[in-house]
């Protein structure tokens, strides 16, 4: 009796996890990544070429959940064209795969992004707007699902039906965003400001042709500052706003920046910070930026009702940044301190 009930123990645990797992889905969130300064395409479009330098690129990793059920594993890669051509349009393009829970719930999704310098009327001041165009395929494993209709009241038994049917396992579906972006120089302080807005078009989501379940739009509200306290010293503080359906996000942080003091390494900077997304997590980051390079790793400790199941581990992430510096006039790469922001 005692190892019955610890299969259908265990069965409902692993119910629970896919079914907190298919809530979050089922309100449609798109991909995204604690660090999500430094995943720059996954937020704004009208940061694409908003850098020092004529290409960067971006990959972040994320693995999360370990603790609860089979872990969601995020992936994202971006590159990004600085003023390319007469018009001077920056270009860029990112791809992202989420796998999440026993069933693989799968999010895959291309986007491509254009833009351009609406305002700048000197160095200290640029207004930038940009657009996106993307497709997003999602889809799961239905067969890896197991439901309380297949306990036979001793056993769990795959033979029996579970009593579900499904239109169809996978949608594949386009999506659009507009976004602005604001960066600003004042003396010592240098701050920024975006606003974007996606998934204008609100795709059907449902995999039982639900036509009221559809993807929200999301709008993001991002901003940081940063300025130096002396040779050595800088810090910089960031926040994030988003909002899709019913779901709210809000994310307060600060981050800190050593230099040392040595001309050997004088490109080089290290950084830590730490961050919380009101009533989910808070995470503590650890880095490096030498030269072109910008290394970073994350971890989220849960603080949500998942917390007793979670027992409080959340999310490893990683994140890496490589911009390609601008050209001397004569055509000869010039070697620079990148500002990463």
């Amino acid at each position: 009796m005692r190892k019955q009930n610890r299969m259908r123990n265990g069965m409902r645990m692993r119910m629970l996890a896919f079914f907190f797992a298919l809530s979050c889905f089922s309100y449609a969130q798109d991909i995204h990544f604690s660090q999500f300064d430094q995943a720059m395409l996954w937020q704004n479009s009208a940061q694409v070429g908003a850098f020092n330098g004529q290409f960067r690129f971006a990959a972040n990793q994320r693995n999360q959940w370990r603790s609860v059920t089979t872990p969601y594993q995020t992936f994202g890669f971006s590159a990004e064209a600085k003023e390319i051509g007469t018009k001077l349009w920056s270009i860029g393009l990112n791809a992202g795969s989420d796998v999440a829970g026993d069933s693989r719930f799968r999010t895959s999704q291309v986007q491509l992004h254009a833009a351009h310098s609406l305002y700048k009327p000197n160095d200290s001041l640029e207004i930038r707007g940009g657009g996106s165009f993307g497709i997003t395929s999602r889809g799961f494993d239905a067969s890896a699902l197991v439901y309380d209709s297949q306990w036979n009241g001793m056993s769990f038994d795959p033979t029996l039906s579970n009593n579900e049917t499904y239109a169809t396992t996978a949608r594949i579906y386009p999506s659009v965003g507009l976004a602005v972006f604001i960066q600003k120089q004042q003396k010592k302080l240098r701050w920024n400001f975006g606003y974007s807005v996606n998934n204008l078009t609100r795709p059907k989501q449902s995999f039982k042709d639900n036509n009221a379940v559809v993807l929200d739009v999301r709008h993001a509200l991002q901003a940081s500052a940063r300025i130096p306290l002396n040779d050595q010293f800088t810090l910089e503080a960031l926040s994030l706003f988003q909002s899709q359906g019913k779901l709210k996000e809000l994310v307060l942080g600060s981050r800190a920046y050593y230099k040392i003091p040595s001309e050997l390494w004088e490109n080089h900077r290290f950084f830590a910070g730490v961050h919380g997304r009101f009533r989910d997590a808070a995470w503590f980051e650890l880095g490096a930026e030498y030269n072109e390079w910008r290394i970073g790793m994350s971890y989220d400790l849960n603080t949500s009702t998942l917390r007793p199941a979670s027992t409080g581990r959340g999310g490893l992430e990683f994140s890496i940044v490589y911009i390609v510096p601008p050209k001397l006039k004569h055509g000869t790469l010039k070697k620079v301190c990148v500002p990463y922001y």
